[in-house]
Order: C-alpha cells, then structure tokens, then sequence
C-alpha cells in the first residue's frame, strides 16, 4: 500500500488521477459547533458548455469515481461552503484529497480552503479531463453570491446554496436534554468520507431511473455487437452486463420497453429477440448463427430493422447502441443510408476503455454518436442504463 504523504502540498495544478478510481475529498474543521454553522463541501459535475449535470453535497467528505460520472462530464469543481456568512468565519477549514489507497494526492488547506475568503462559497478544485486522463487542480478564489455561484457552477448549485442557507437561518435550536452516553449511536471516525446517495451509482444494482418519464410510448433499445476478433475477450463481461440489467429492468423499465440484440462481424445473427426487457431472461453472447471475420454494422443495421415488431404500437423512442472497437470495414455511403432508413432518434458507440480517445471522420456516418467508455461489466451495465434513461427523458441516479 502506498504511505500517505503529510503536511500540505504546494501549487496543486497538474495531479494526476490515472492510478486510482476513487477520489475522496474530505473536510476537516471545526464542525457544526461553530459559530458560523459549519461548513460543507459541494461537488458539481459539468458539460463541456459548462452546464451542470448533477450536483452532490455533504458535510463531511465525498467520493468521487470520475469513471462513473454523468454521461459527458468533462469536470468535476469542488468547493466548500459555509452554512451562514463567510466561509472564513468557519475556521479551521482543510480539505485532503486522496487516492483509493489512502494516499494524499493534495492537502488544501490555508488559502488554499478559504482562510480569507469573505464569500460564502470558495472554489477548492476541479477534476478535468486532458487527453483521455482524468487530472486534478486547485481553484482558490471564493464566489461572493447566487450570481456568481450561477455563473460558475450553475442554477442548480445556487437553489442548493439558498434552500442550505434558509434552513440554517430557520433551523429551531434543539433543547438541552441529558446525554445518554449507552443508548446514542457512535460516530463515525472524523477520517472517514460517507457516501452521498446522489453520486453516480457504482453499478446497476445501486442505480434507479429518477425523475417524471416524458417518452410518449416505450422505448426501444436496438444493441449491434461486435463479434469480430478483437472482440472476443469481451464475451463474459457482456453477459453479466447483460445480467445486470435484466434485474434493473425489472425494478425501473416500463411494460412494454424493447430491448433487441444481434452480433456482427461480416454476417449478422440474433442474440436477444425483440423483448419487452422487463421479461429479459435468455443472456447470451453467442449467436444463432456464425457471423464470419470482418466488421461490418450494415448487415446488423438491416437486421434490427428486419426483426422490429409490426403492429400499432408507436415508440416514443429509438436508440441504437454499437458495442464495438470501432475498425468498421463498412462503405460509409450504405451504411449512413441504412442509419437515416433506421431512424434512429440517437446513436451510441460503447468502446472498450483501453482503446483510449475514438477519431471519427467528418463524412464518417457515425461522427455524430455519443462515445461511451467501459472497462468492466459494471461500467457497461451503467451505460445500458443511462441510454435507457435518456431515451424515457429521465436521468440515472445512486439509489
């Protein structure tokens, strides 16, 4: 295990988060028994436009796997805030960054935390993304108000700082009562950082589908498999993501949702029958049929099409999701008229993590697809569930 470092480390700019999946950011000060309230700190997952996409808080400590942030998360800005006044009235305030062995990546602390800050919000850091690897720099200046705090983190994160701020002008004091030292419940170490329920889940199991369903109709999910050679060392992690989510569909898909699978390479064969994904039982990664040595998606395009269900029924959603490498051999003419016939409301291309950054070119017919990384089958489940949430309208959450 890697000795942690101590004391304070200077210029926090450039740290690099590659060696571990876990961040845990965890505050340190005086606590609720101060004066001014207390401090909490607030992490705000954004875009690359810089809107926020999910907005975390707690008094205590957070932790942060940038691997399983939001769809399209390109930083993630930590700050802390005072619950009343200026976060320098909180005193004390320090904030250590650490990797999942324990190790400290930064201590943030002084200055640094908002010693002197006279706003009620101060901008610790920021995890970003530089060439396909999540880094780690220190902020330092404080936001003196909603607009600012608008302007910097978003609306979200301002309605978050005055609902707190309200609550803690409003808060009733507690009448003294004796303590009661055999029956109270311990607390938890100062060290330790708790888990907050809005972070992004860690796996299907823990992840449900929140807020109001605006898809007219059910949805379907149409999955292309790649099957080619470099491929197949995925087998196994597909299924058990497969596993996953016909457990999560159960929980949280509508009746009626469709889920279809079919496996390419230079042929297409069917893995998953059109299915109302709620009923999911047969997994599977091995076709019904050989599906040959290249790469080609036309072939699977034409059959998901092929195996749509004919009736009345209107879906209020289409998605395909390529799970592949992207070296696809198809003539790029076929395959952007088989996409445009398909009609797909919105593409998604599911690429192994050590792949690294996907290239695509302009007259390319996927250049358009949203790109999703995965390193392991929970990962992957994660991504099913977050297209399944996309198109109902809705958003995946920790549960």
């Amino acid at each position: 295990m890697t000795r942690p470092r101590t004391g304070p480390l200077r210029k926090v700019q450039d740290v690099s988060l590659a060696r571990t999946s876990l961040v845990t950011f965890q505050l340190h000060g005086p606590g609720e028994t101060d004066e001014a309230g207390g401090a909490s700190l607030l992490a705000v997952y954004q875009d690359a436009s810089g809107g926020g996409l999910a907005l975390v808080a707690d008094d205590r400590g957070l932790m942060i796997d940038p691997s399983a942030a939001p769809d399209g998360t390109v930083r993630i800005v930590v700050a802390v805030e005072a619950a009343s006044g200026a976060v320098a009235r909180v005193g004390g305030v320090r904030c250590t960054v650490r990797d999942d062995h324990g190790a400290d990546l930064a201590v943030l602390s002084g200055a640094a935390a908002g010693e002197a800050t006279p706003d009620p919000v101060h901008l610790l850091g920021e995890c970003y993304r530089r060439r396909g690897e999540w880094r780690f720099r220190e902020i330092g200046y404080g936001l003196a108000d909603d607009a600012a705090i608008t302007r910097e983190l978003g609306p979200g994160a301002a309605d978050h700082h005055h609902r707190r701020r309200a609550a803690a002008l409003t808060r009733p004091a507690e009448p003294d009562r004796p303590a009661e030292p055999d029956r109270a419940a311990p607390s938890p170490p100062a060290t330790e950082a708790r888990p907050v329920r809005a972070l992004p889940p860690p796996n299907l199991d823990a992840a449900r589908i929140a807020g109001e369903r605006t898809a007219r109709g059910p949805v379907s999910l149409e999955v292309a498999v790649d099957l080619s050679g470099s491929m197949i060392r995925y087998a196994r992690l597909r299924k058990s993501a497969l596993h996953a989510l016909a457990g999560f569909a159960r929980r949280e898909m509508a009746a009626g949702d469709l889920l279809t699978s079919v496996a390419f390479a230079d042929r297409a064969a069917i893995l998953v029958s059109p299915v109302d994904v709620r009923k999911l039982r047969r997994v599977t990664d091995r076709p019904s049929r050989d599906v040959g040595g290249g790469t080609q998606l036309s072939p699977a395009v034409q059959l998901l099409m092929e195996l749509r269900p004919r009736g009345p029924v209107k879906y209020g959603a289409r998605a395909l999701m390529v799970i592949t490498d992207v070296a696809l051999g198809d003539d790029p003419r076929r395959l952007g008229t088989l996409l445009r016939k398909a009609a797909y409301d919105s593409v998604h291309l599911v690429v192994p993590a050590p792949e690294g950054p996907v290239y695509l070119r302009d007259r390319d017919p996927l250049r358009h697809a949203a790109v999703h990384h995965f390193a392991d089958a929970d990962q992957l489940g994660l991504i099913y569930g977050a297209v399944f949430a996309a198109m109902t309208g809705q958003r995946l959450e920790h549960r």
